[in-house]
């Protein structure tokens, strides 16, 4: 037996046996190609740290110093800002912004956002942000000159 056919022959079998879709396995398959980002996976992943980063500056807006974490994150999912944030980085995602259903959806986004914010796992982004004022901080763009 050929050792090239013999090496995906479990793999093969598998699916196979399986009922799994074609396209879609292909597809997952491609998707985790090494250093083949999509903008896509640069959304998904970067979607935490940018939330973030708007909310930090949110908070250290002089209107809201007194305002509770809630309350900043609710009137910036009321705004124009937000809609657009959202239809930009959920995009990939094939998801927009819906206006119609806003005032089912928005109770459902500010919890999301208040449970990024509060993830242990993201105690580094607001470190970062809370140094920089909710800025990305981009040193030294052309090393080389």
């Amino acid at each position: 037996m050929d050792k090239g056919k013999d090496k995906w022959a479990k793999v093969i079998s598998f699916l196979r046996k399986s009922n799994r879709d074609p396209d879609k396995t292909l597809k997952l398959l491609k998707g985790n190609q090494k250093n083949a980002e999509t903008n896509y996976s640069i959304n998904r992943s970067s979607y935490s740290m940018n939330v973030i980063a708007v909310i930090t500056q949110k908070i250290n807006e002089p209107k809201n110093k007194d305002k509770s974490l809630t309350h900043v994150i609710r009137q910036w999912v009321k705004t124009k800002d937000f809609r657009d944030f959202y239809n930009l980085l959920k995009g990939e995602e094939n998801l927009k912004w819906n206006e119609v259903e806003a005032n089912k959806t928005q109770n459902k986004y500010i919890k999301q956002l208040n449970d990024i914010w509060t993830k242990p796992h993201q105690l580094g982004h607001k470190e970062y942000f809370k140094k920089t004022k909710g800025k990305f901080i981009i040193n030294n763009l052309n090393p080389k000159k």
